[in-house]
């Protein structure tokens, strides 16, 4: 939308009666600004300067029609006049300044995220009644996410014909589609209570608790974003036959396991090992051999280990909370420490061919005294030499059936390693929101109907992109078309 074809914009221009014969071009610091037209031809235009003073002149496809619409403070830019991408973005600059973050494009909310708290934005008594609403009335639906809930939930109540609905949440990294989600999710919960008051309130802090779980091992600081997802989830919230929530199950996707292994600099890996490290009691940290997290590749390879917004000692009392809550058991919570110990020992170590100048490769460690393959068997729950033989050695069966153990070179050792250590932290994941959707599980046929939330990861560009990323970024690509 950012071409128009140059008849259409002569006869804007020199039809129009306005004493200022206003252009839309673009602005290499503004993206686009609105500048007075001096004078044109069929393929330019010559437009005031950015100061005023000065004329610059372009081509017509580097411009935009204006109508004197896109002047007026409209929520919905969808009823701008000549709608394109210049009075698109203006719209949205000049409702984010007046602390407008969210903005109708018709039946699409776009949202800003503001990087600050804004005073009474989330009150939830501040919403309108049912029994006041009026669908034709701006007042009654303003731009906001909790209309957004609110449109989906009266579509899955609706006494005529009820349907399933899902609100989806695309858009870059650290565009606030977590925070967004999350709201959504207790605006709904919210509204569920008033509908039966009798509502278990447990369930209600089950499934706001399970988003502190699934953020401590599927959320990472990025360059862009502090707290970024990772992973994508798709979250039903599911309603019985007299509209009350009564369970929920989150379905994720596409997991980032590369980050695990290659971190780059200025961000962080999962937010859980740093979690541990920081506050895990002292007992327990010699128990897993636990080391600070300056002694991990995991963790210090990218030259970031705090994060100035966070406190990773009290989330991680927060995060052990959060499991108790929903059901994982303290033995289970040890074992999933313990593996989390293990895999950073696991990301230590090296693989150097073998001192006695034998075939092959042994795995080695920096610090020897620190770390051990006994202590990574250990803490994973393996047997020490099996373990090593498999990751240094590939066996392989003749047509007689017979097995032969063929030595690895330091290269796909280290591979191997890498590969176990993405596939374990994958199906601790996985053990994860398998224990959250126990603790949300209720009879199929109780529940009638739903609203789904997707939250899908943000659309980022690194300088080494991973697979998962391109996934990432195709599939929010697609949803915004």
């Amino acid at each position: 939308h950012n071409s128009h074809p140059p008849h259409k914009q002569t006869l804007f221009i020199m039809d129009h009666a306005d004493e200022q014969k206003l252009l839309w071009v673009k602005d290499p610091k503004e993206v686009w600004r609105l500048a007075t037209v001096q004078s044109q031809t069929d393929a330019e235009v010559t437009v005031s300067g950015s100061t005023g003073a000065e004329t610059l002149t372009l081509p017509l496809k580097d411009t935009a029609i204006y109508d004197i619409s896109h002047s007026l403070p409209l929520d919905d830019l969808s009823r701008y006049n000549n709608l394109s991408e210049a009075p698109l973005l203006q719209g949205l600059k000049k409702r984010f300044d007046g602390q407008e973050i969210y903005t109708w494009t018709g039946d699409v909310l776009l949202s800003v995220n503001p990087y600050q708290d804004i005073p009474n934005l989330y009150t939830l008594d501040a919403t309108p009644d049912d029994e006041e609403e009026d669908d034709d009335d701006d007042e009654a639906n303003p731009p906001h996410v909790y209309s957004i809930a609110r449109r989906a939930l009266d579509a899955v109540i609706d006494p005529g014909t009820p349907q399933n609905q899902s609100v989806v949440i695309s858009g870059e990294s650290g565009a606030g589609k977590t925070e967004a989600s999350k709201h959504v999710m207790r605006w709904l919960l919210n509204e569920s209570s008033k509908l039966d008051s009798a509502t278990d309130s447990s369930i209600q802090t089950r499934l706001m608790q399970s988003n502190v779980i699934l953020e401590a091992f599927g959320n990472a600081k990025t360059v862009r974003n502090d707290n970024s997802s990772r992973f994508g989830k798709y979250i039903k919230m599911k309603y019985d036959a007299s509209h009350t929530i009564i369970g929920a199950k989150t379905d994720h996707f596409l997991l980032e396991k590369s980050r695990l292994v290659n971190v780059a600099r200025g961000e962080r890996n999962y937010h859980a090992f740093y979690q541990l490290c920081a506050g895990l009691d002292e007992a327990r940290k010699a128990e897993l051999n636990l080391k600070p997290a300056k002694s991990y590749k995991m963790l210090n390879q990218g030259k970031t280990l705090t994060v100035s917004s966070v406190d990773d000692a009290s989330e991680f009392a927060e995060t052990c909370e959060a499991m108790t809550t929903l059901g994982i058991t303290p033995e289970e919570q040890g074992q999933a420490f313990s593996i989390l110990s293990g895999l950073l020992q696991l990301g230590n170590v090296k693989f150097a061919p073998k001192a006695d100048g034998g075939h092959g490769v042994e795995p080695k460690f920096d610090d020897d005294e620190a770390f051990s393959m006994k202590s990574v068997a250990s803490l994973l729950g393996v047997e020490e030499n099996e373990f090593v033989l498999r990751l240094i050695s590939k066996r392989t069966i003749s047509g007689r059936g017979s097995m032969t153990a063929v030595d690895l070179d330091e290269r796909t050792s280290s591979n191997n390693a890498n590969a176990l250590i993405k596939f374990v932290y994958g199906m601790l994941f996985e053990f994860i929101v398998n224990k959250i959707n126990l603790s949300h599980a209720t009879k199929e046929d109780q529940a009638t109907s739903f609203v789904g939330i997707l939250d899908i990861f943000g659309f980022e560009i690194f300088k080494a992109n991973s697979f998962e990323q391109l996934c990432i970024n195709y599939a929010n690509e697609k949803l915004q078309q």
